[in-house]
């Protein structure tokens, strides 16, 4: 069985990197918007 080469493991890497990233970012911007009014109205 052929080995993965380093530049398509980096490649795939990358690319769960990015959706990882992207879906922290939403939750991210989901919980500011659910906390943000309450945060803001107190401060």
């Amino acid at each position: 069985m052929p080995k993965m080469g380093d530049s398509r493991r980096k490649k795939i890497q990358a690319k769960q990197r990015k959706l990882a990233n992207a879906t922290s970012r939403a939750a991210k911007i989901a919980k500011r918007e659910r906390n943000g009014k309450k945060a803001r109205a107190s401060a």
